[in-house]
């Protein structure tokens, strides 16, 4: 590649404040997601301007309450937009103004590429009532690639207008060089983390009460609100990522109990527990298996199956030969596929394949 491809990333993270805290070990990646792969492959990445403050920053959260959207960081990035040859939106709310902005064919956006690399889209869309969809069909729909993270996405993207050639179900990855296995004992029995919306708790605190089983759980408390804990698990609140990531290495069993949402809920922490040596225990949603097999990188328990989750967890506690069997597979699948490396990588392939570039 002989000329550099100037891209402008939307984004709500400040990069340079994100590059610090990957010197200081805080992050796993340079930039967000591990999108900085793309400057290995010629992409001169930029970012937004740094926010306003004072009574700007008040206007600011007023106009974006009101419109729903992030709005002041594509405005101020209006610049860098003019002069770049691809937009780069890292979520799917991040695109969405210069999204309205192609559809009309306002400049800068009017004839600069958008791509969007979203998560919550599908989801978002099977939830909505017809007006929001109707929102989120003119935001999105004039994006010349929208990823999406699971290949049952494909079908619900399409029903709200977005051509299925302009569709492409990236394969998402974590970072494998963070997330590595460690030198320390594991010497917590079973660990439980994560705090998003489509997280169940509930099936798999039921699952462990009345057992000798020990579960420790990382999570916001309202992830856990109104469930009656037994004693044998343990809450350790939300912790800095460093005491995560040592939590991973010292973990023989990683459960991630998760309902059937579009996206892949809970695909993050499987990976990177996966990453991590770790056996790994998920529900058995359709996102989740586009990522992981059943008694080869991970088990799969049935969605709210409770009775499934205790035998397979019990069953893992007696059997090390078995947990460090799917250790070991789990991170070979990290290192071969699921990585941001390779992610952004065939992002890029892709991108180039179908003419965005």
């Amino acid at each position: 590649m002989t000329a550099r491809t100037r891209t402008l990333l939307l984004t709500e993270h400040p990069l340079g404040a994100w590059r610090a805290r990957f010197e200081r070990g805080e992050v796993p990646s340079a930039l967000p997601y591990g999108v900085d792969v793309l400057s290995t492959r010629g992409y001169d990445l930029a970012g937004p301007p740094p926010p306003v403050t004072g009574r700007l920053a008040k206007v600011r959260d007023v106009v974006e309450h009101r419109a729903g959207i992030p709005v002041e960081r594509t405005l101020r990035s209006l610049g860098t937009a003019h002069r770049a040859d691809l937009v780069l939106a890292l979520l799917e709310r991040e695109g969405m103004l210069a999204g309205i902005g192609r559809g009309l064919r306002v400049p800068p956006f009017r004839s600069t590429p958008l791509v969007v690399w979203s998560c919550w889209l599908a989801d978002d869309v099977r939830t909505a009532d017809r007006a929001t969809r109707a929102r989120l069909a003119r935001r999105m729909r004039s994006a010349d690639l929208v990823t999406h993270l699971s290949r049952h996405e494909t079908e619900t993207l399409v029903d709200l207008g977005i051509p299925e050639e302009r569709l492409f179900p990236v394969t998402y990855g974590v970072s494998h060089r963070f997330y590595t296995p460690g030198d320390e004992p594991r010497d917590i029995d079973l660990l439980a983390v994560g705090q998003d919306r489509g997280r169940d708790y509930a099936t798999l605190v039921e699952a462990v009460r009345g057992t000798d089983l020990t579960l420790d759980v990382v999570c916001r408390p309202e992830n856990l609100a109104g469930l009656d804990l037994p004693p044998n698990v343990r809450v350790h609140g939300t912790v800095p990522l460093p005491t995560y990531r040592e939590m991973l290495r010292r973990a023989q069993v990683v459960a991630v109990p998760t309902r059937d949402l579009a996206y892949p809920t809970g695909s993050s922490v499987a990976l990177e527990a996966a990453s991590s040596g770790c056996a790994v225990v998920v529900t058995g949603t359709r996102a989740m298996r586009d990522y992981f097999t059943d008694d080869d990188t991970a088990v799969l328990v049935g969605e709210q199956d409770v009775d499934g989750w205790r035998a397979t967890l019990t069953a893992l506690r007696e059997d090390p030969e078995r947990r460090a069997r799917l250790g070991a597979a789990a991170r070979r699948s990290v290192e071969e596929r699921f990585n941001a490396d390779h992610m952004w990588t065939e992002l890029d392939d892709v991108m180039r394949e179908r003419g965005v570039l």
